[in-house]
């Protein structure tokens, strides 16, 4: 083993690097799942380290997918490289624990005999595979960024989205994974396992919804404002023209900015702005939902100090149409957890402590339709998104800036998130960003149109609003605990089948 080590460790970082790229920027579900049964063959034949070197593959594949935190704290934040450095790998050591302890367990099962075969290994595997990836995105307020189901946007086990959801789909995908390292020791079950899996996927395609009304006609804004420059207060005025003159584009139902991309809360921002906006906005005669801080109470005149991260819905008059407030903030950078002060001070972010928005998330009548708002990394939250097409949502709003992050791969992956939540709820998505990805994205999942990163230009499109239900968004991560929870009865099941017959195809300890 000692003198194998090496080679180990060079097939399992690449490995982990193709799992990491299957989330974008080359994005293919055959990716993750081909890379992921890579990388079990390979720890497979060293059973005495299996935990250890999973760990090692899992928490590179993090390292990877997420090396764009460390472009934020240093360029953007100021902080020392190695601090920096130490941050992203000790983060990411502590999100691949989840996705290890559920390697472990799968392992432990094994060799107790719960599970008696590979067909049934596979569905243990998935089923705690999907229960960790719950925990991850739940606790301290969670971060479920790359999840495995977020590379299956396309392909066969997308038709299971709006069913089970993300997680649902993260649990097949890694039981079709170690399916596909085990072929070599029996392929008929496995077989005829994937093609059943194939087969039911294709059944579940479904409409779930219907068109209401007429197409939402938006005006998308992508302003590419740098980051080292964004919060530059002798450039406050430029910024505003710029966003001015893009409301000028085309007269729409609907236009969104970026995230914070009128940086100054409304009653402390140059009266000149102000009423350059509001004239563009008469002439327009849209509503326009402006990304800004805001104080506590707005519409009482208490602006200061800023509270919110929020999006302001403005109409034609200068009327205030109503407000969203971000509710799942970012660790570090919107909010400091308890006994990180000294890591944040590390750093030079502008509006780093914000209160999360309270109660349910609304939704906002624009047009005639209701359209349901969230910011940046909001949407990796789906029960939440959830909730407002439950209060009847035909469309789904997305404003963020990632130029934290340049032109890094966070974009290609923030976008697969949103196609996701798409295919979950069978809503239009439109997004709005600073440097990328912009973007209107179908009921379906499908991009409908898309600007390139790091251009400053506007987007102009239109998407169906809709109408209805799908599993998913009824009964939220429900189905996906009923997924879970029949892959390991399942798989129980099926060995003690097995040892009462004498049959199946015994794991290798």
């Amino acid at each position: 083993m000692t003198t194998k080590l090496p080679l180990v460790l060079v097939a399992l970082s690449l490995a982990a690097s193709v799992q990491a790229l299957s989330f974008g920027p080359i994005h293919h579900e055959l990716l993750q799942v081909l890379s992921f049964a890579a990388a079990l063959l390979v720890i497979e034949r060293h059973a005495k380290r299996s935990g250890l070197l999973f760990f090692y593959f899992h928490g590179l594949t993090l390292v990877i997918g997420l090396s764009w935190l460390h472009l934020s704290m240093t360029r953007y934040g100021g902080m020392p490289q190695a601090l920096s450095a130490a941050a992203l790998l000790g983060f990411c050591a502590y999100l691949a624990l989840f996705g290890t302890a559920a390697y472990v367990i799968y392992r432990r099962a094994v060799l107790r005999g719960w599970v008696g075969s590979d067909l049934g290994a596979g569905l243990c595997f998935g089923g705690l595979w999907g229960i960790f990836e719950l925990l991850r995105a739940s606790l301290f307020t969670g971060f479920p960024w790359l999840s495995v189901g977020y590379a299956h946007v396309d392909g066969v086990l997308s038709h299971w989205a709006a069913w089970v959801g993300v997680y649902g789909i993260s649990a097949l995908a890694i039981c079709v994974s170690l399916w596909l390292a085990a072929l070599r020791r029996g392929k008929r079950p496995l077989l005829i396992a994937l093609a059943a899996l194939v087969l039911i996927s294709m059944l579940l395609q479904h409409n779930w919804v219907k068109a209401i009304g007429q197409p939402l006609r938006s005006l998308l804004m992508q302003t590419n404002v740098s980051q080292l420059q964004k919060f530059d207060v002798a450039r406050l005025l430029e910024q505003q023209d710029r966003l001015v003159k893009m409301l000028l584009q085309a007269q729409v139902d609907l236009s969104v900015s970026p995230e914070t991309a009128w940086i100054s809360p409304w009653a402390h921002s140059p009266t000149e702005s102000r009423e350059k906006l509001l004239s563009a906005l008469q002439q327009q005669g849209g509503v326009l939902a402006l990304g800004m801080p805001l104080g506590r109470d707005i519409e009482f005149g208490e602006t200061l100090p800023v509270r919110s991260n929020s999006l302001v819905l403005m109409q034609a008059q200068g009327q205030w149409l109503g407000r969203y407030d971000k509710r799942h903030l970012v660790p570090f950078g919107e909010f400091v957890p308890p006994g990180f002060r000294w890591f944040v001070d590390q750093m030079h972010i502008p509006l780093g402590d914000f209160d999360p928005g309270k109660g349910p998330p609304p939704v906002h009548p624009v047009a005639g339709r209701l359209v349901g708002f969230n910011i940046c990394y909001e949407d990796l939250f789906p029960e939440t998104i959830a909730m407002q097409v439950q209060q009847g949502a035909h469309i789904l709003v997305n404003a963020s800036n990632l130029a934290w992050f340049g032109d890094s791969h966070a974009l290609h992956q923030h976008l697969q998130i949103s196609r996701m939540r798409s295919l979950e709820l069978q809503r239009p998505m439109l997004r709005a960003t600073n440097t990328g990805a912009t973007a209107a994205i179908a009921a379906d999942g499908q991009v409908l149109a898309k600007l390139p990163h790091l251009s400053e230009e506007v987007l102009i499109s239109s998407v169906q609003p809709t109408h209805g239900m799908t599993p998913f968004a009824r009964y939220g991560l429900g189905g996906t605990l009923m997924l879970l929870g029949a892959m390991l009865v399942l798989a129980l099941c099926l060995a003690r089948f097995e040892a009462s017959s004498g049959g199946g195809i015994k794991i290798e300890p």
